[in-house]
């Protein structure tokens, strides 16, 4: 069974829910908020609906000053322990650095594994596969290309339906 609020939490989640759909519609939220008060504040926390954001809250801080009407400080949506979040930024300069002490280190790899092919290496001429392409007597010559005499032969052929306006 919930928990009975007193009239005065009545009235800090009646002005939340209010400040709340301005900012969002009732279907991104679920309408069972918790209520917690925290000096001359009190902040109302709506669970999420919304597809992308489970472990998120909707969340609005309402003053609770004695002797002023409440009023609606500030309105948001927070992550929760379990929210999945961003990662932590990383400034620019940090990225950069460990970027370039990766791009050296492949480069030394590199010159590494080259060092050691330059060892292995097999000296292979013509013949990869045991065959020396010069030693066979093959006749390879490409046949001729024909050349049309004149450069439009290949569109001698097309015919417009309008004469065209810049050949008179």
């Amino acid at each position: 069974m919930p928990k009975k609020t007193s009239a005065s939490e009545d009235t800090f989640v009646a002005l939340a829910r209010v400040a709340l759909l301005e900012v969002t519609g009732a279907d991104t939220f679920v309408d069972t908020p918790a209520v917690t008060h925290e000096g001359e504040s009190v902040t109302v926390a709506y669970p999420s609906a919304q597809p992308g954001y489970p472990g998120w809250a909707w969340t609005v801080s309402v003053s609770n000053v004695s002797g002023v009407d409440p009023s609606v400080l500030e309105v948001g949506l927070l992550p929760g322990e379990s929210s999945l979040v961003a990662p932590d930024w990383v400034p620019w300069a940090d990225r950069l650095e460990e970027y370039l002490l990766h791009e050296k280190e492949l480069k030394d790899q590199a010159e590494a594994d080259d060092d050691e092919d330059d060892d292995d290496a097999l000296d292979l001429d013509d013949d990869v596969d045991g065959v020396d392409i010069d030693e066979l007597d093959l006749d390879l010559d490409p046949t001729p290309l024909e050349v049309p005499e004149e450069p439009d032969d290949l569109f001698d052929h097309v015919e417009l339906d309008e004469p065209d306006p810049l050949d008179p």
